[in-house]
């Protein structure tokens, strides 16, 4: 996590890619989750292998848009959330 958002604008002025912490400790949460369901390894990894995509997916969103990758990912994040409730 960043002290403030600030500091990724300076990180990007460095070119150095921020990856927001809830996007890259996300196997935390896929593991917890699953483990609801009766953990099964197969069905965790492949479900934590998607983190790969959906940061590189941000990192494209960032710099389509112009927009730091924390905007993006809240962006990303928002839209499917969206897309869940209306399902």
């Amino acid at each position: 996590q960043l002290a403030h958002p600030g500091v990724e604008k300076d990180l990007a002025d460095r070119a150095i890619l921020y990856a927001p912490d809830y996007v890259v400790n996300a196997g935390g949460v896929i593991q917890v989750a699953d483990e609801l369901h009766g953990f099964d390894f197969d069905r965790c990894k492949a479900k934590a292998a998607k983190i790969f995509d959906t940061t590189l997916a941000i990192f494209a969103r960032a710099k389509e848009d112009g927009i730091p990758p924390a905007a993006a990912a809240d962006r990303i994040a928002e839209q499917r959330m969206a897309e869940a409730r209306r399902r």
